[in-house]
C-alpha cells in the first residue's frame, strides 16, 4: 500500500506550496515538489505525472493549481496506484477549510479503493461479477474497443455491464486484466502523442496549397425558393442567406447542402479536398503518423 499523500498547489508567479500530508512524519520538502511538478511537463500539460524521488516513487495528479502526489511503497505497482488516484481525485473537496482532516480521509480512501480493486475483492462487485461469468461461458467472446477522435477506447458490450464512465471501464478491465480474469491481445491502433503521453486529438482543417488555416466553408446548395443552385458562405449565427439566383432569402434550415468546398483567404484557392491537421490537445504538437499509427489499441478475452 502506498506510504503517504501530499497536496501541493502552484503559483505561476512563486512556484510550488507545500499543503498537507498524511503521515506527517515525511513531508516534502520544496525541491521535491518542483520536482514532482515538472513530472507534468514543462507546461504541465500532463495530467499524470511519475517523479522518482530519493525517498521513492511518486505518482501524481494535477488539475492546476491542484496537485496530489501519492509517495509508493516498493512493493506497489504503480499503475494500479495511478488508476485509483484517478478514482480518489474526484471525491476529494479541494475547497476544504479543513484540509488536515481531507487529506487523512483521502489516504484512506486510497487504501481502500486499491482493497476494492484487487485480488477476490474486485468479484465482489456484481456488475464485474456477471461480465467475468459471461465472459467464461462464452456469452460475451471478447471485448473489443471502439475509438473515438478523443482516442479513447470505449467498450461498449462492457459498458453494458460496468456502466457509462468510459474511463472507469477501461481502469476496471486493467484490474480484471491483473487479478488474472482478463487476457488482454492487441487490437488495431491508437492515437498517442509521443512528446506528452496525450491522447486528445484537435482536428483542424487547412489550405492544401499554402497551408493557412484561415479558409471559408462554401457550400453548394438547393434554393427552396427557386430550385436552383447556389453557392453561399455560411458562418456562426446565420439566420437566412440570399439566393445568387432569384435573389430572395431562404432560412438556413430549409437549405439542402449538395457539397461543401473550402476558401482560402491567404491564397484564394478553392477545395473540397482539404488538408486535415491533428494536434495533441494537452502539448499542441503536430501529430505525425508514428503518433497516428504507433499505438497500440487493446482487446479483452477470458482468462
Amino acid at each position: 500500500m502506498p506510504k503517504a499523500i501530499y497536496a501541493i498547489w502552484w503559483d505561476p508567479n512563486l512556484g510550488p506550496f507545500l499543503g498537507r500530508s498524511y503521515p506527517e512524519n515525511d513531508p516534502l520538502t520544496s525541491e521535491e515538489a518542483v520536482v514532482i511538478f515538472m513530472g507534468h511537463g514543462l507546461q504541465q500539460e500532463a495530467k499524470v505525472g511519475y517523479t522518482k524521488l530519493a525517498k521513492g516513487l511518486v505518482v501524481s495528479y494535477l488539475d492546476s493549481p491542484n496537485c496530489i502526489a501519492v509517495l509508493l511503497d516498493e512493493n506497489d505497482d504503480p499503475s494500479v496506484v495511478e488508476r485509483n488516484l484517478l478514482r480518489l481525485v474526484g471525491r476529494i473537496n479541494f475547497n476544504s477549510s479543513k484540509w488536515d482532516a481531507e487529506i487523512t480521509r483521502a489516504f484512506l480512501l486510497l487504501q481502500e479503493l486499491i482493497a476494492e480493486t484487487s485480488g477476490q475483492e474486485l468479484l465482489s462487485n456484481p456488475h464485474v461479477t456477471r461480465l467475468v461469468e459471461d465472459m467464461a461461458t462464452g456469452r460475451v467472446s471478447a471485448l473489443v474497443p471502439r475509438h473515438v477522435l478523443r482516442a479513447t477506447a470505449k467498450y461498449p458490450k462492457a459498458s453494458d455491464y460496468l456502466g457509462p464512465d468510459e474511463e472507469e471501464v477501461s481502469r476496471l478491465l486493467k484490474d480484471l486484466e491483473r487479478a488474472g480474469h482478463l487476457v488482454p491481445k492487441t487490437y488495431g491502433r491508437r492515437v498517442e502523442c509521443r512528446q506528452c503521453g496525450g491522447t486528445e486529438v484537435t482536428l483542424e482543417l487547412a489550405c492544401p496549397s499554402c497551408g493557412s488555416n484561415d479558409i471559408y466553408k462554401v457550400y453548394l446548395v438547393f434554393c427552396p425558393k427557386c430550385g436552383n443552385r447556389t453557392q453561399t458562405v455560411l458562418v456562426d449565427d446565420l439566420t437566412e442567406v440570399r439566393c445568387q439566383q432569384c435573389k430572395q432569402p431562404a432560412k438556413v434550415s430549409e437549405l439542402s447542402v449538395i457539397d461543401v468546398e473550402l476558401l482560402c483567404k491567404g491564397c484564394g484557392q478553392a477545395t473540397n479536398d482539404p488538408k486535415i491537421v491533428l494536434s495533441c490537445a494537452n502539448c499542441g504538437k503536430h501529430m505525425t503518423n508514428t503518433d497516428l499509427l504507433g499505438g497500440t489499441g487493446l482487446a479483452y478475452y477470458p482468462a
